[in-house]
């Protein structure tokens, strides 16, 4: 039995556009890799650049914080006169 020419192109054809296929999705995610890799890592820079902003800013809010309640303290222990201050400690 011989095949038909029609069906020995048609092969052909399913092969090659597979194959296109195939070669065109690794290509791309080898173009992914390489943008993730190459700018990623500036990505990740400035993510943890902006996490270490906000760690210096809330340590920054966090001790002016402290210095406001030690300050509000020491004038409420100054407000307390010496015979009553026992009593609070």
């Amino acid at each position: 039995m011989q095949r038909s020419t029609t069906g020995k192109f048609a092969r052909f054809m399913k092969g090659a556009i597979i194959g296109a296929l195939a070669l065109t999705l690794m290509a791309a995610g080898v173009a992914g890799f390489l943008i993730f890799t190459l700018t990623g890592n500036a990505w990740l820079d400035q993510i943890v650049q902006f996490g270490t902003d906000v760690s210096f800013q809330a340590e920054g809010i966090e001790s002016s914080f402290e210095r406001f309640s030690d300050s509000i303290e020491l004038r409420v222990k100054q407000a307390i006169p010496e015979a009553v201050r026992p009593f609070f400690d």
